[in-house]
């Protein structure tokens, strides 16, 4: 008991390097990217860019050590058939593209650095299941542990989407419950245990609520995340996506809100997604 100082969890914190989104005001406001060790929630609706941010995180955390990655593996659970092998394989592209062109701005001999990041070495670094139903996610997440136990590289796990799996396969409201805070402790257990990414996506739905400050009883409605806010307290951050319609934003342009982080108060990002992924949103000059 107490073998570990603030200190020694602060070391640890700083050797974990998290998982770029390639967004790099959104990587700054989370510290280095998606951080290892904890879950993260994508929450937002359709179109948002919630599945083309998990398929980026599963491109990016392959990236080497010698070039700044984390140079791990992908758990990738499936729910309503996003994934895209295509889209993958777009997104490796524009990544590998990116790194060829820094190191020939660098002028640097480190050609080799690529070579196990190529396109087809990367969708085969991906672990891709499609899950049904609630018991089944947990026959993935008990497999995933045993591969990490017996010393596979997975640095992420992802759910993509969980929402979307909860709520058409459960209809009680409390059954809907229990079976997420099952999940999510045993991911959260994952996550610590193993120092790995987990991350999962969440849509929205609208909750009607009555607004006290009118005297006829009328009704305001809020967009609110589908899976209630119950299991809050079991994730560790959660992302907000959205799609940008002001007049004067780019075009293409999303905004990630960062609504719950440990260190970083609430804060919006702008970001586009492009053939080769998501990127910053370039500021006029």
């Amino acid at each position: 008991m107490f073998e570990k100082s603030a200190l020694d969890l602060w070391n640890l914190e700083c050797d974990r390097v998290g998982i770029a989104t390639f967004c790099k005001d959104l990587d700054y406001a989370l510290g280095s990217g998606i951080p290892q060790g904890m879950i993260t929630e994508l929450c937002g609706p359709p179109g948002s860019g919630k599945t083309q941010l998990c398929l980026q995180l599963a491109v990016n955390v392959q990236i080497p050590r010698t070039l700044g990655g984390v140079e791990g593996r992908v758990a990738y659970l499936d729910t309503n058939y996003g994934f895209s092998p295509q889209r993958v394989k777009e997104i490796s592209h524009g990544c590998y593209e990116h790194f060829s062109k820094l190191i020939r701005l660098r002028k640097q001999h480190e050609a080799d650095r690529l070579d196990s990041f190529l396109p087809d070495s990367i969708l085969g670094n991906i672990l891709y299941t499609h899950v049904t139903t609630y018991t089944h996610v947990l026959e993935a997440i008990a497999v995933i542990q045993n591969k990490l136990h017996n010393g596979d590289k997975i640095r992420l796990v992802v759910i993509d989407s969980l929402s979307f799996l909860i709520r058409n396969t459960i209809n009680r409201t409390l059954e809907r419950v229990r079976c997420l805070h099952e999940i999510l402790t045993q991911l959260h257990k994952l996550a610590h245990r193993f120092g790995c990414a987990v991350v999962i996506t969440n849509d929205v739905t609208t909750q009607l609520t009555a607004d006290t400050g009118s005297s006829d009883r009328t009704t305001e409605s809020l967009i609110v995340p589908a899976l209630g806010g119950s299991h809050s307290h079991k994730i560790n951050q959660r992302i907000v996506l959205g799609k940008d319609d002001c007049e004067s934003s780019q075009q293409d342009t999303y905004v990630a809100l960062i609504d719950k982080c440990h260190f970083t108060p609430k804060i919006s990002i702008a970001f586009r997604i492009e053939t080769g992924g998501i990127r910053s949103v370039k500021r006029k000059k």
